[in-house]
């Protein structure tokens, strides 16, 4: 009884869903939160100033991207390693 869960997902559209149905049917759950927009919007928020270790998932083909590569093309400051933009 009195169970805490923290979720998250990709883009944070699962953990509403999931969220939802934890709260109306998994009993002695207290309260239920999640990353709002998903690890996706923390990565590209705070890139490697975050407390993200690892990858994520992505649906573009790259299949797991760290913070930098999550981060490409949303942030002009932000290099690849061969320092194209």
């Amino acid at each position: 009884a009195g169970k805490k869960v923290m979720m998250y997902c990709t883009g944070g559209i699962r953990c509403e869903k999931a969220s939802a149905y934890i709260r109306n049917t998994v009993d002695g759950v207290q309260s239920v939160n999640h990353l709002k927009g998903g690890i996706h919007k923390y990565l590209e928020e705070y890139g490697n100033e975050g407390l993200w270790q690892g990858k994520n998932f992505v649906f573009d083909g790259r299949g797991a991207a760290d913070a930098i590569e999550t981060k490409l093309g949303k942030d002009d400051s932000v290099q690849t390693q061969e320092g194209d933009s």
